[in-house]
């Protein structure tokens, strides 16, 4: 079920569904890059909902 849900995550980045790369460590570099942009993601969420901060934006990023 986690390995579904990572390749859902992924599944958004277009660039990915289509990669037409001959090297596989290129291809690695952009699952890598995609991996930490979903990670990053998440703990901006996670962390805007369960901590405060005095210069909090008032939206939501």
């Amino acid at each position: 079920m986690a390995l579904e849900r990572t390749h859902a995550w992924q599944n958004t980045f277009h660039r990915l569904a289509r990669c037409y790369e001959r090297s596989a460590t290129v291809v690695d570099a952009f699952f890598d890059l995609a991996d930490t942009i979903i990670i990053v993601r998440s703990l901006i969420r996670r962390t805007w909902t369960t901590h405060r901060w005095d210069k909090r934006p008032i939206r939501r990023p």
